[in-house]
């Protein structure tokens, strides 16, 4: 192994079989140990990108469920106007019999007093009829 020194001198180390054995040995460990943090963060990130999918599918589904939800209510609110509309139409129809209803009971009304003055009327030309009875009766007894 070559080093530089701070001097400018450059120092030169050797190692025996038995250290590059070791070394050797170290460097292996050490690319078993990095070989394994790799695999592990390969997991982590199919891990994370599993765990992003299944984030996408859900946010997916739940735009899909607010949209549905969103044309249920539009649907709903349509609903309301037409009854809300249908509603309408009904009071205007109430209001149209609640008035024939106050013009036919003024026409009763107006047939009542028509009905008492008749009655009236009757009464009275069956008064006169009896007068004119009793005149004439009397009348034929006279002469």
């Amino acid at each position: 192994m070559l080093k530089v020194l701070g001097n400018g001198l450059i120092e030169v180390r050797l190692w025996s079989v038995k250290e590059m054995g070791e070394t050797s040995s170290d460097d292996q460990e050490e690319q078993r140990q990095i070989s394994e943090e790799k695999r592990e963060s390969a997991e982590d990130v199919r891990l994370l990108q599993e765990m992003q999918r299944e984030s996408a599918e859900d946010i997916r589904l739940s735009q899909e469920e607010q949209r549905q939800f969103a044309e249920e209510m539009r649907n709903s609110a349509e609903q309301g106007r037409q009854i809300a509309e249908e509603m309408r139409q009904i009071a205007e129809e109430m209001r149209q019999i609640a008035e024939e209803m106050r013009q036919a009971k003024q026409e009763f009304r107006q047939a009542k007093e028509e009905a008492r003055q008749a009655k009236e009327e009757t009464q009275q030309a069956k008064e006169e009829l009896r007068q004119a009875i009793e005149e004439a009766r009397q009348f034929t007894e006279f002469k």
